[in-house]
């Protein structure tokens, strides 16, 4: 019994060394499944994790001498990912090597997306910060809220903001898409409120219209009355950076001023 033990093993061994001692020729070639890749890097990685390279030439083609083994292969190009993965195996021990076909992918891609509002209107000229890999990219959208740019597959980061709202964003991994057009950003609003009372010499002015003007095109933001007390309270104002208070009843008109922040004790005082 011992002694046929000791065959199996002095038959293992034998093989390991006519295993290590048998070269082949490996060969084949790296496409995009369109054109045939040169000056991609072909690596064998053995099962001891030892590693032998290759660069395919001109036409794609490789071709490489190495021991009968089990072998992992990886396939890399500046500028394309592989699609056979980094789990690609092969064995030659007792399989005759095969041509290999080793197909990879344009790492390109296009990118469309939107910045809009919580009503769905596009937000235009917002301000969109890119993170590629490393690199970064600033761009603005477009008066239909559009921001276009290309990168490469991987994970990308978006940052969408604007005077006025809430910045947001979204990350992605992306793997094998060329063109992606399916993302929206939705930047919430800042809203503010003024509060205050309308004021004419030592008098409120009780139950009195009041307007809230956009001036720079001189619409109405809202309007309201004032209470019994001569108070006013504007709720939910957006951000303008030039507004102003009008009493139609007194022909008043106030001083310019800009709602970014919450407007407290705003008095009005009519001459």
């Amino acid at each position: 019994m011992r002694f046929r033990l000791f065959l199996c093993f002095i038959f293992v061994i034998s093989l390991n060394i006519l295993a290590q001692n048998k070269t082949i020729t490996i060969s084949g070639f790296v496409t995009d499944k369109e054109f045939r890749l040169g000056d991609a890097t072909v690596c064998f990685f053995n099962s001891s994790n030892q590693v032998k390279c290759i660069k395919s030439d001109i036409n794609g083609e490789f071709s490489i001498e190495l021991p009968e083994n089990k072998y992992r292969i990886t396939v890399k190009k500046d500028g394309y990912t592989s699609l056979v993965g980094d789990n690609f195996f092969v064995d030659y021990i007792f399989n005759p090597p095969q041509s290999l076909v080793l197909n990879m992918t344009d790492n390109k891609i296009s990118i469309y997306g939107k910045v809009i509002n919580n009503f769905g209107e596009p937000i235009n000229d917002a301000q969109v910060k890119v993170k590629i890999g490393e690199n970064l990219l600033d761009i603005n959208t477009n008066t239909n809220g559009v921001f276009f740019f290309q990168g490469h597959v991987g994970l990308i980061s978006i940052f969408a903001q604007k005077p006025g709202f809430y910045g947001n964003g979204v990350s992605m991994l992306i793997q094998n898409e060329k063109f992606i057009n399916d993302i929206s950003i939705v930047l919430e609003a800042k809203t503010f409120y003024i509060s205050g009372a309308l004021v004419q010499g030592n008098n409120y002015l009780k139950e009195v219209e009041l307007e809230l003007i956009n001036g720079s095109n001189n619409k109405i933001i809202a309007t309201l009355k004032t209470s019994k007390d001569g108070l006013f309270e504007f709720r939910d104002i957006l951000n303008y950076e030039n507004a102003y208070f009008r009493v139609p009843s007194l022909g008043y008109q106030s001083a310019p001023f800009t709602i970014n922040k919450d407007l407290r004790q705003f008095n009005i005082f009519v001459n």
